[in-house]
């Protein structure tokens, strides 16, 4: 393949949160492998969001500090640029260079719908969106026609579409396409940053998780909600398995009912561990998943009851780290293979069934994570393909 211009858009520095970072970094970083000009710019129109009181709610110091040190120990120190909303000033590339690279560029990659349309992103020959997020990507927070009709139209804007959905186009799929043609996709690992050397001597399963981003939504009339709803079936896993650990790091959620939810959490024999202490720099997190025994976690109320085929960004490092994933199916187990390093479960039984195995048979469940990491989420195999699509 001929080497290509390609500008991705994100939304390392909006969240500012390792995590996420590790989410969107990836596929500026991967691409950069796959020996391509890459160039990632974060231009989401809006507003920042920090929690240094060193700095007013309008400066945008802490937020372009954050990318600007992320992207260079990626080594892209010179290719990435910060359109910040409040001021209007463009940090990292000037705002002439941006201009250069977008009017030469063949390729732009919206990541999560993260990038307002300017035309100069909309003049790049080839507009390519990734849906990280399937069923909330297509249908709107109320069931307003005219809201349905503006996400029916955004896709317009794209010669190509693509899903973390796998099974988006299945006839048991319930997203909405709209008649759209959308190519499947995963998350990109670069794995050489998860090569693992960590003994874990503590058994113990862990996942990082927000319980309700949101709140429920409208749709076709019905509600479709978050991993609260999940967590629920399969909170009593502790109890049930006590030769592990349970541990999770809990953002919060958008009732802020933190408290209310660590008492449920633990009262069940779940650790709950603080994501800013925990995880607070980008370091923070892979080594998290690293120390780890396994994961265990649920998916969003929604991922499941759509039969998305959606597969979390984080359980693909859990997995390139050599860690065994036990994970709700949300009919992914219908494109990634399951029972060996990674775990699909239905219910407390099969989830209890899963940990069972994994407890038991722990050397042969992390060979086989690794190996699932390395042929279906390794970033040279799932970009690559991902740009073979658009020819």
């Amino acid at each position: 393949m001929s080497k290509l211009r390609i500008v991705v858009g994100g939304y390392i520095a909006s969240y500012c949160t390792s995590g996420v970072t590790w989410d969107y970094v990836q596929y500026p970083v991967g691409l950069q492998l796959l020996g391509h000009d890459v160039y990632y710019i974060e231009d989401t129109l809006g507003y920042h969001c920090h929690f240094d009181p060193k700095y007013s709610w309008d400066d945008p110091t802490p937020v372009v500090n954050y990318l600007k040190e992320t992207m260079t120990f990626f080594g892209m120190s010179e290719r990435w640029a910060y359109r910040d909303a409040v001021s209007g000033k463009c940090f990292g590339l000037s705002e002439e260079k941006l201009l250069e690279v977008c009017a030469s560029a063949d390729v732009f990659i919206n990541v999560s719908c993260s990038t307002f349309l300017r035309e100069e992103y909309l003049k790049i020959p080839t507009r390519v969106l990734i849906d990280s997020d399937p069923m909330f990507t297509q249908i709107p927070n109320n069931e307003n026609p005219s809201q349905v009709e503006a996400i029916q139209a955004s896709f317009k804007n794209y010669t190509h579409l693509f899903s973390f959905g796998e099974n988006i186009m299945a006839e048991d799929s319930k997203v909405p396409t709209y008649s759209f043609k959308w190519y499947s996709t995963r998350q990109p690992v670069c794995l050489d940053y998860w090569a693992n050397q960590h003994v874990v001597n503590k058994k113990t399963f862990t996942t990082i998780m927000n319980l309700s981003a949101r709140k429920k939504i409208q749709y076709d009339n019905e509600e479709w909600g978050q991993k609260d709803l999940e967590l629920e079936k399969v909170v009593q896993i502790p109890e049930l398995c006590q030769t592990g650990f349970f541990e999770m790091i809990l953002s919060c959620s958008v009732n802020n009912r933190n408290d209310g939810e660590h008492t449920w959490l633990r009262q069940n024999g779940w650790k709950i561990l603080k994501a800013v202490e925990t995880i607070g720099q980008i370091h923070d997190y892979s080594a998290f998943i690293k120390n780890s025994y396994a994961e265990f976690s649920v998916a969003k109320h929604t991922y499941v009851k759509a039969n998305t085929g959606w597969f979390s960004c984080r359980s693909a490092c859990y997995l390139a780290a050599g860690k065994p994933v036990i994970v709700q199916d949300t009919k992914w187990s219908k494109y990634i293979p399951a029972g060996e390093g990674a775990l699909a479960f239905d219910s407390i039984s099969t989830a209890k069934t899963a940990v069972d195995d994994v407890l038991c048979n722990y050397e042969k469940h992390k060979k086989r994570a690794k190996e699932i990491a390395y042929e279906y989420f390794d970033s040279q195999k799932v970009l690559n393909r991902m740009l073979e699509d658009l020819n």
